[in-house]
């Protein structure tokens, strides 16, 4: 039996603070270590031990760790966050996304957002702009930034889910000879995207109340086909569980072309003896068909 819930452990709940920067990721000042598994909670957000001297009252402890609370729930701050027991050349590609939130400025305009993260959530950045700054010189600037202040490569690949800022995003990338990937499986991003919208920006003391949906689709209507999409032969078939496991398994350790989906994220649990349906297809064209449905 398979069942569906979303693991919130894998989503960060509060920022830390904008003055946050890393040059190293060895320096990286967390009080206690984490390994790298899929299932370990990321510490995105840390209470800082507030050191109190012992002429201190307990009345003027309580209102600092009242401070402290109310600069770690700010929702303007940025985020800048690596995971120290994470390899930093072993993050090759990012998820990215850039672009307006339901939040206007002192001038009444919309504030833009760029959110970067990997699918491990190893790596999350945040950080707003003003909206006449916006284009791809600012955007490469940022990327750049990310990988100085955290001590990170500038990943192979970067994958983005907004065709409307495809062209800004491509640009930028290309100058620093990163691959830009137009996809939509950028779920470890999505999904913080969704939980940043009930926590934080709604929080934001200029929240535009009313505004349209932070992850509406770009194409909510079918769409014809592309030839390379048919197939020649094709039948419903259907695995148990534990064999896809190993056909996943394959994917990771193998060179075969394709992409998984982590169910550890989103927080899918599957009895190793649930039959899974699925679609086989039969092509002459099976790498450009592979390539699509990866995406």
């Amino acid at each position: 039996m398979a069942t569906l819930s979303f693991n919130p452990t894998r989503i960060p709940h509060k920022p830390i603070s904008k003055t946050a920067s890393f040059s190293k990721p060895s320096e990286i000042p967390f009080p206690f270590s984490l390994k790298p598994s899929k299932n370990h909670v990321k510490p995105l957000h840390l209470q800082s031990n507030i050191i109190t001297k012992l002429s201190v009252s307990t009345q003027e402890e309580e209102v600092e760790t009242e401070n402290e609370d109310l600069e770690e729930d700010d929702p303007t701050a940025e985020t800048v966050y690596l995971d120290q027991e994470t390899d930093p050349d072993s993050i090759v590609e990012w998820e990215l996304d850039f672009c307006s939130r339901p939040i206007l400025d002192v001038r009444g305009k919309k504030v833009w957002e760029l959110v970067v993260c990997d699918d491990s959530l190893s790596l999350q950045f945040t950080k707003y702009f003003p909206n006449n700054v916006i284009n791809s010189i600012t955007l490469k600037d940022a990327i750049v930034s990310i990988s100085e202040d955290l001590g990170v490569p500038l990943p192979e690949r970067i994958r983005f889910f907004r065709s409307q800022m495809q062209t800004i995003i491509t640009k930028a990338c290309k100058e620093i000879g990163i691959k830009p990937i137009p996809s939509k499986r950028c779920i470890s991003l999505l999904l913080w995207l969704e939980e940043r919208y009930d926590t934080v920006y709604t929080r934001h003391p200029g929240f535009q109340k009313g505004a349209k949906p932070l992850l509406a689709l770009d194409n909510p209507f079918p769409m014809e086909l592309p030839d390379n999409l048919f197939g020649e032969k094709w039948a419903f078939v259907q695995l148990p569980y534990s064999a896809v496991r190993e056909e996943i398994a394959s994917l990771e350790t193998s060179f075969f072309f394709g992409a998984s989906l982590d169910l550890d994220l989103l927080g899918i649990e599957i009895d190793d003896k649930t039959m899974i349906p699925g679609l086989a297809v039969a092509s002459s064209r099976d790498e450009p068909l592979a390539g699509l449905l990866s995406l």
